[in-house]
């Protein structure tokens, strides 16, 4: 399996290999092409496709995030050949991976799809009609029979000429979470735990505090109690011995007066 370049690669994709062909995207021995119109976010607002033009030319994808991108041209490979794909490196150094196919079978024709995903911290901005991918044609020792073809039939991919509802449907199934994401959520978890925490010791401070104020509340009141009852034992225990010196008192003058009266008569009878 040889690698075409320079001057049979200009050759043979003079043939109509690929459309809106320009010699000057021949790059060293691989072809540029660009980013397309259709594009699927996992992340969109609306879950639908997005449409590059000249109002709408860029296509954000964030960390963490898979997008779908479709080519501009459609690529057509001969029997006798096999393609090899891949995004170019400036968008790989910012974190961009190619997570779908890296060869295009001999048989195929349309437009290239590409699952990628944002490995990297930041945002990675793509605009429509720019050249992000790469293409590799190798030449086959001999052609392949029309069976061993990719178009038979069951290929999914043949004629395609948007992105796949099935690709779709199975990227909306779940939700994806980037590392920052995740590291964002794992704090503010560990946040709430710590704010939990602050406000359970708050309300264990502030129960032993009104327990306590309870508790003396309690003592001071029994204390109260207690010197009430003693102070009225006190009164109870004066009144009585005032009523006892009373009484004495008046026991006292009755004798008196019995002995003032003996004296006055003689023999003690009046």
């Amino acid at each position: 399996m040889a690698f075409l370049g320079g001057r049979d690669l200009r050759l043979f994709l003079n043939n109509k290999i690929i459309s809106d062909y320009q010699e000057t995207r021949i790059k060293q021995a691989a072809y540029e092409l660009s980013l397309g119109e259709e594009v699927y976010r996992t992340d969109a607002i609306d879950g639908k496709v997005e449409v590059l033009n000249d109002k709408n030319r860029t296509v954000t994808i964030n960390p963490g995030q898979f997008t779908l991108l479709m080519t501009k041209e459609t690529v057509t490979i001969p029997s006798d050949k096999l393609a090899f794909i891949s995004i170019k490196a400036k968008p790989k150094l910012k974190g961009l991976v190619n997570v779908s196919g890296f060869h295009v079978d001999p048989g195929f024709s349309g437009k290239l799809l590409f699952s990628v995903y944002n490995a990297g911290p930041s945002t990675i901005t793509l605009r429509h009609d720019e050249p992000y991918f790469l293409i590799w044609f190798a030449e086959l020792k001999q052609n392949l029979l029309s069976n061993d073809l990719y178009n038979n039939s069951g290929n999914n991919h043949q004629d395609q000429k948007g992105i796949p509802s099935e690709y779709i449907d199975a990227l909306k199934s779940g939700e994806l979470a980037s590392p920052s994401a995740l590291l964002k959520k794992i704090k503010d978890v560990e946040k709430i735990k710590i704010n939990n925490e602050y406000l359970l010791k708050l309300f264990i401070g502030i129960a032993v505090t009104i327990g306590l104020k309870i508790m003396w509340d309690s003592n001071a009141e029994q204390k109260g109690y207690e010197m009430r009852v003693l102070e009225e034992r006190t009164l109870k225990n004066l009144y009585e011995q005032i009523d006892s010196i009373k009484s004495n008192s008046i026991s006292l003058g009755n004798i008196d007066s019995i002995i003032r009266e003996s004296k006055q008569t003689p023999n003690g009878i009046k």
